[in-house]
């Protein structure tokens, strides 16, 4: 049974290349979801060493990419100049640089405008002014519905009218805000954050 299911969702994923140009069919309410589901656990059962090699054969014939675009940690680790190059070719078509994260026609541009957005304290003068002189946009107008950046939405919008990020000191440690605070500060002692969540928490000082 498993097999088959297998052979349906691959052959779902090629198709899904015919349609965007890629095999990186992203998790999200506004895609295919179930594909993007399989698609982690594939990635999964690789790293885990329990993926068959005829099935890893397979995805590589589809150009599958064994880590996701959108989980690009390091954006300078990527062909800067191409990647440059890319965004500006976006901007000319859309008229601004505000790539979605899950962008299905290039995901890999998607992936590595998130990770430098995450990224800019690390970036260097340079590079940093490279990304403005092509209207590069640091905030996304677009916006997560999960609830951890939702909460750290809200705690970027106090860190910009306070400059500091100790909500508890203005707003009272019972508010929900400072709760939520501090649960990722006792979260980040523990060093249980994701690189990723630690990385938005450092653009509000922490």
């Amino acid at each position: 049974k498993n097999g088959l299911i297998n052979q349906a969702m691959r052959a779902r994923l090629a198709r899904y290349k015919e349609d965007w140009g890629n095999a990186d069919a992203p998790l999200g309410p506004d895609v295919d979801g179930d594909l993007g589901r399989w698609c982690k656990v594939q990635r999964q059962l690789r790293d885990a060493g329990r993926l068959a090699t005829a099935r890893v054969d397979a995805l590589d014939l589809l150009c599958f990419s064994w880590v996701a675009p959108s989980d690009v940690d390091d954006p300078t680790r990527a062909d800067w100049a191409g990647m440059l190059a890319r965004l500006a070719a976006y901007r000319d078509e859309h008229g601004d640089c505000d790539v979605k994260k899950k962008y299905q026609r290039d995901p890999a541009l998607g992936g590595w405008v998130a990770a430098v957005r995450r990224c800019r304290s690390e970036l260097g003068a340079a590079r940093v002014a490279e990304l403005d002189q092509i209207g590069f946009v640091w905030q996304s107008s677009r916006s997560c519905g999960s609830a951890w950046m939702s909460s750290f939405r809200e705690l970027r919008a106090f860190h910009a009218v306070h400059g500091h990020s100790d909500v508890g000191a203005v707003l009272g440690d019972g508010h929900e805000l400072a709760r939520w605070s501090e649960a990722m500060r006792a979260a980040q002692a523990k060093e249980a954050l994701s690189p990723k969540r630690m990385a938005h928490l450092r653009e509000v000082g922490w």
